[in-house]
């Protein structure tokens, strides 16, 4: 018996031992030799090494760092050489009864799914995460479907971000997204709604690809097991969920991330400048029209193109040792610019052409986050250090843990048994492991370090990062486990060895397994709990009962409102002012403004009125009306180059044109960057707000013991009558049931229980929606994943959840 010890070892192009990826351990083969004198075992050593020292010199890609005309990775690289190698065992002449052991090594190798296979399963996900998936953050909403609503059909909500005055949204952006879904509207005669979820999924498709994207190049570039590990995390976690179908400039960026970290798992290469092209593009891409800081994940990137020197397998004189760092910074100059003319002019355009000024929106977007003072982002509230931490292990719970452990994990792997290590980077000529996986693993570490020092935290921040998120901890698992088997190795006979490696294998898989337990139950409770806002506006659609007076387009669905009727000379000053026209049917929020999923949502002639609430910020007013159903007026004569002469310039008049939008470079006066609440966006009636502003001035500053007064019913004058609710004609608002008392002066007077008011309303549709005040609700677990009601009650001590109502109500005298 001839181990692989003392026989034909299984090597890769620089002579190292080829190791399995399955387990780390180094592929070992048997065979069995009848040989009759030491002749014959001479003979067979000999042409064993003859062989091994002809592999060394297979080649397997071509001048550019492919295998084959295929991207070059590590396992097409080692599929080559085995196949090299076999057929150098076919062709000798010394026939030797030995087993096919190159092909042992292929077929220990794990099944990895297909870019194809991979892909459906991933859209899978991402279809059902489009369709039932909740909209976690309001500015999505507000800066994003409100204003591609009002390029579509000429109706939306105006925030202080697209006045031209600020201007720190693109509309560039906006139109990346317009256009499919504009396609969808027209090529299924698609209305509103179904746009929205039409939209969505095509998010969710190219989340699919970009991931799947991801998952073959771990695969190809780093191990296949780590793919394997990868694909499983990506479809699980509830992170992922969340954010690949959102309308967010976080979402595009981790989109770009990860085809730009694809990328970057690629070896540097001196003779090809097509990875870091491609790479910076991405980087840019996702930097300029999505969101500029994003592009800080490329700066381990920069640093690993010219800190490591590795080898071209190519015909092309290799570069001189001292003349590389030159080449490739010079390379990166020249791709980042080239990124520059292809991204940001034609963004600078597109801005320009609706702003009607000059604007640099990823340069305004950085100086306001970053030089903005007192007027910056963190006037609109602050986290502590540890907000990112508990939001990872809410999303990924066991996954971001590792995650965070994954530098530590390769320190420790690196310096205790280096050789379990996965090694592409020794195949392609790279001598020190530590450097190649430190700057792969580096990117989310720039990100969480930069985000958890700025004051202003949102859960959508960390989005760009979490696919890194999940290859990070992957790594880790993947180390731990070679870690646990060398361990038992140490302490365990060689007959069991076998067996430790497979149950510490099967680990990894328990550990994920139990990971996308915690996330589906996360992704459950998301939508048990909180889903009833989005399911009431779906009803919302349908319920909502449009006048047949009220004017609709057929041609554009746009709503003639204001527009079409008689406007004082004030009310055309504000494009923010929210009119009382007779024209659009009012479908009110007060409380729950923040959990409107757009006007979408709303059927044609429907518009989203704003009721007073506690909360005394900024909201979002309305774009200047729309032109869809006028004709627009002349245009004013502009000189020639002659002397003299007049021309009529050209103008460019289609439905999303800036002179049909003018909300997109109209200044709405009442408009401010210091969070300051604007009376103008409420829905009101004059008379009604004036006695109101009276009322409360009379008890705010004259009357000492005012508080005594506004929670005393019989010394009220702040009375129904007189609240800017005679302005709706639908009503949607949350009422907690489980709070009812019996104390009326406990009554609050600004957010009433609109939905108790039973004369004046009738409830159409409600679902429940978690009270987090009162019950089992209280309990972190019990609001953050779904648990089941028997354990509920043991983990609460006897409390059940307790549920609201989210209702949509019809006033009665409609």
């Amino acid at each position: 018996m001839l181990s692989s010890a003392s026989g034909p070892n299984l090597r890769n192009k620089n002579g190292t031992s080829a190791k399995d990826h399955l387990s780390g351990t180094t592929s070992t083969t048997t065979s069995t030799i009848e040989a009759s004198s030491k002749s014959n075992t001479a003979t067979t050593t000999a042409t064993a090494t003859d062989i091994n020292l002809k592999k060394r010199n297979v080649s397997t890609t071509n001048g550019n760092g492919h295998a084959n005309g295929k991207p070059n990775g590590i396992l097409s690289e080692r599929k080559a050489t085995l196949s090299g190698y076999d057929n150098e065992m076919n062709s000798s002449s010394d026939s030797i009864a030995e087993p096919r052991f190159a092909m042992r090594g292929l077929e220990n190798w794990p099944y990895c799914p297909s870019f194809s296979v991979a892909f459906k399963a991933l859209f899978l996900v991402r279809a059902l995460g489009a369709t039932y998936s909740n909209i976690s953050d309001c500015d999505e909403v507000f800066n994003f479907w409100e204003p591609m609503h009002y390029l579509q059909y000429g109706t939306g909500l105006e925030t202080w971000e697209y006045s031209p005055l600020y201007a720190i949204r693109s509309w560039a952006y906006i139109l990346v997204h317009a256009f499919p879904a504009e396609i969808a509207r027209l090529a299924m005669s698609a209305n509103r709604l179904q746009v929205f979820f039409i939209l969505r999924i095509i998010l969710g498709a190219i989340s699919a690809h970009c991931e799947a994207t991801l998952y073959r190049a771990v695969v190809e570039e780093v191990d296949p097991r780590i793919g394997r590990y990868l694909l499983l995390a990506l479809l699980s976690s509830a992170g992922t969920w969340i954010a690949s179908n959102a309308f967010l400039p976080s979402t595009f960026a981790m989109y770009t991330t990860m085809l730009f970290f694809s990328q970057m798992l690629q070896t540097p290469g001196q003779h090809s400048g097509k990875r870091t092209f491609w790479a910076v593009f991405w980087v840019g891409l996702g930097g300029l029209l999505g969101w500029p800081f994003s592009a800080a994940v490329g700066l381990p990137f920069a640093i690993e193109e010219l800190l490591i020197h590795s080898r071209d397998h190519s015909k092309k004189k290799t570069v001189r040792f001292r003349d590389w760092r030159m080449m490739r910074l010079v390379r990166l100059v020249t791709s980042a610019a080239a990124v520059l003319g292809l991204v940001l002019i034609p963004i600078i355009i597109v801005d320009h052409y609706y702003y009607k000024k000059f604007v640099v929106v990823p340069l305004n977007i950085v100086l306001y986050n970053v030089f903005g003072g007192d007027v910056g982002p963190d006037i609109f509230g602050t986290e502590p250090w540890w907000f990112y931490i508990l939001n990872g292990l809410l999303n990924f719970n066991i996954l971001f843990l590792a995650a965070l452990l994954s530098f530590p994990a390769l320190l420790i792997t690196y310096f205790t048994i280096p050789d379990v290590l996965p090694n592409p980077t020794f195949s392609l000529g790279i001598k020190d492991p530590l450097m190649w996986f430190t700057l792969k693993l580096s990117p989310f570490y720039v990100w969480f370090a930069i985000f958890t020092a700025q004051p202003h935290k949102e859960e959508r921040f960390l989005f760009v990062v979490y696919p890194l998120i999940c290859f990070n901890a992957v790594l880790t698992l993947f180390m731990g486990q070679k870690i646990i088997q060398r361990v038992f190795d140490k302490f365990i006979t060689r007959s069991k060895t076998s067996t430790i490696h497979k149950y510490a294998g099967g680990l990894v898989w328990v550990i994920l397994i139990a990971s996308a337990a915690v996330s589906l139950s996360r992704i459950i409770a998301l939508h048990e709990h909180y889903n009833a806002p989005i399911e009431v506006y779906r009803k919302t659609f349908d319920l909502v009962k449009i006048p047949n007076h009220i004017n609709i387009e057929g041609s554009d669905p746009t709503v003639t409102s204001a527009s079409s009727t008689p406007s004082s000379p004030s009310s055309t000053d504000s494009s923010s002012s929210v009119s009382a026209s007779p024209e659009i049917v009012r479908v009110c929020v007060g409380k729950e403004w923040y959990r409107f999923p757009s006007h979408y949502f709303l059927p044609e002639g429907a518009r989203l009125g704003l009721i007073k609430s506690h909360f005394d910020g900024l909201l979002p007013g309305e774009f200047k009306e729309s032109l869809d159903n006028e004709e627009l007026p002349p245009m004013p004569m502009k000189p020639s180059a002659a002397k003299g002469k007049e021309h009529q310039p050209m103008r460019i008049d289609w439905r999303w044109s800036a002179e049909r939008r003018p909300g997109t470079s109209f200044v709405p006066l009442q408009m401010n960057n210091e969070n300051k609440e604007v009376q103008e966006h409420y829905v009101r009636d004059l008379l009604a707000w004036l006695d109101f502003t009276y009322d409360f001035l009379i008890y705010r500053f004259i009357l000492p013991d005012y508080k005594r007064y506004l929670l005393d019913p019989s010394k009220q004058l702040l009375s129904l009558s007189k609240t800017p609710l005679d302005q709706c004609q639908y009503l949607i608002d949350l009422d907690y049931s489980g709070r009812e008392t019996e104390d009326k002066s406990n009554q609050d007077l600004i957010e009433p229980r609109y939905l108790q008011d039973k004369e004046h309303w009738e409830k159409l549709y409600c679902k429940k929606f978690l009270d987090t005040q009162v019950g089992a609700g209280r309990n972190r677990w019990v609001r953050a994943f779904w648990i089941p009601d028997n354990i509920v009650v043991a983990l609460t001590r006897g409390q059940t959840k307790v549920w609201g109502d989210y209702c949509l109500a019809r006033r009665k005298s409609v």
